[in-house]
């Protein structure tokens, strides 16, 4: 039997014999979503620190980063599966994904291989994975509706992470490891971001600090378009660029989180 049925069979073993599916009365809409949601964030961090492990851009640092992102996701898989609807296709579509998961951790964490378009497909699978059942978890949810704008308006700061994730990929893909067609499946389009930001800080609800961080994002941005258009490959200002960014916006995240439940 290959390993990765066996991690497989492994799991849907303890996913049957743990009574996980009976949703837990305690089942805050706050940790929920911020759980779900980080988890979408990672989906591509993951192939963003996978390509800059692979062009020895601050290997150490980038693998470091990637063994906490894998540690962070199992953590919030842990949580979500025990705050669960009690849905047969969620439940169902849950376990697809602990499933993907398993062999996926295994791919991104294999450099020795240049396998990339493959990488793209199955990390763009596993982002559609997590994108469908975090809408169907918390559209079930009791507590969603009444607290709609500011998880709507955390997704929007979640779409900015992966997007500025997707162009340090396409940049390293078409730059660094000679992958020219990269572009073509990814969504780089630098339009949305303001228009993402202007929403978010017009929420009244918002940490008043938060508007500095929007004004610092939006520089950032300015510093990554400026940097695109170069014609000299710097993936160490690319990686700087696109860490600070996704620092800073993710506490724009947390910032969004704590107005849950106010």
């Amino acid at each position: 039997m290959k390993p990765f049925k066996i991690i497989i069979l492994i799991f849907a073993i303890n996913f049957l014999s743990v009574p996980a599916f009976s949703q837990i009365p305690d089942n805050p809409i706050k940790e929920l979503s911020e759980k779900l949601l980080q988890n979408e964030m990672l989906s591509y961090r993951f192939f963003r620190n996978f390509v800059f492990i692979k062009t020895n851009t601050f290997k150490k640092k980038t693998m470091a980063d990637m063994d906490k992102g894998i540690a962070l996701f199992d953590n919030n898989l842990s949580y979500i599966v025990l705050h669960l609807p009690e849905h047969h296709k969620i439940q169902q579509d849950f376990l697809k994904l602990q499933n993907f998961w398993n062999i996926y951790r295994l791919n991104i964490t294999n450099f020795e291989k240049d396998n990339y378009q493959s990488l793209i497909v199955k990390t763009k699978k596993l982002h559609k994975f997590i994108h469908q059942l975090n809408s169907d978890i918390l559209d079930k949810h009791p507590g969603y509706s009444t607290n709609k704008k500011p998880i709507e308006l955390a997704k929007l700061a979640i779409e900015n992470s992966k997007k500025t994730d997707a162009i340090a990929i396409v940049y390293v893909l078409q730059k660094g490891l000679n992958f020219p067609d990269a572009i073509n499946y990814f969504d780089v389009d630098m339009i949305s971001y303001k228009k993402n930001l202007k929403k978010i800080g017009k929420f009244k609800a918002l940490n008043p600090k938060a508007k500095s961080l929007i004004d610092d994002l939006k520089a950032i941005l300015e510093s990554i378009k400026i940097l695109l258009q170069k014609e000299n490959f710097n993936p160490k200002m690319m990686y700087a660029y696109s860490n600070t960014f996704g620092k800073k916006n993710f506490k724009l995240f947390n910032y969004l989180i704590q107005t849950i439940n106010q």
